[in-house]
């Protein structure tokens, strides 16, 4: 059953699980802000497919994902200073007129696991195994230590958390988010961490080969 949901078109992806800290400086949405304070309802994040991101006209993809205000701070001049948290995602169903920040009737999007293939279970061990080399090359790119990092054990929860770490084009994570069955995006992220390891790699390989004159070995 579709819920009228404020939407809020950025370009930026927003996966549930993910803080998205954001300055509302326009009428229409400290408007928007307003009313979530005194409601304690939430919006949805939706990345813009085509337009400006301020003033009217853009036009967003069809998935986002819904958010809360997890924290919020007014200025003196009365912009608001806020973290959102993402929480479920939605496709539109349709867009409704502003009032004055843009609504849609949205659906929320099923995030059952579903059982465990052998295509998923494939998936999950390829990306458990890749991922932490891929967040080892970006660290030391920068010459930082890699940390460990608790990756969630479902599926979904698993392609949600390590959106936000990947180094990729905005299209790439909107593709991530907007795949339904697990099975597929998880798969889907293996291929984006195979494709990511290779190229940091290179450019670990030309990041040592500038800081220490010689040829650096990625491993």
């Amino acid at each position: 059953m579709p819920l009228e949901l404020p939407l809020f078109p950025l370009r930026t992806v927003l996966f549930p699980g993910m803080r998205l800290p954001l300055r509302i400086f326009e009428e229409r949405y400290r408007v928007m802000v307003r009313e979530l304070l005194e409601s304690g309802g939430e919006f949805g994040v939706v990345l813009i497919r085509e337009g400006p991101e301020v003033g009217p006209g853009a036009i967003p993809h069809d998935v986002g994902t819904a958010a809360r205000i997890a924290s919020c701070e007014a200025t003196p001049d009365g912009r608001f200073m806020l973290t959102a948290l993402g929480t479920w995602r939605f496709r539109i169903n349709a867009l409704l007129p502003p009032r004055p920040y843009p609504c849609g009737d949205v659906i929320p999007l099923d995030d059952t696991d579903g059982p465990l293939t052998p295509r998923l279970k494939a998936a999950l061990e390829t990306v458990r195994a890749t991922f932490p080399l891929y967040f080892r090359l970006v660290l030391s790119l920068t010459d930082q230590w890699a940390r460990g990092l608790d990756l969630p054990e479902t599926p979904h929860r698993l392609v949600n958390f390590l959106g936000q770490w990947l180094q990729v084009g905005e299209d790439v994570k909107q593709r991530l988010l907007e795949m339904e069955p697990a099975e597929d995006r998880v798969s889907y992220l293996a291929e984006v961490l195979d494709d990511l390891i290779l190229r940091t790699k290179d450019a670990v390989i030309e990041h040592r080969r500038k800081k220490y004159g010689a040829l650096g070995i990625a491993n």
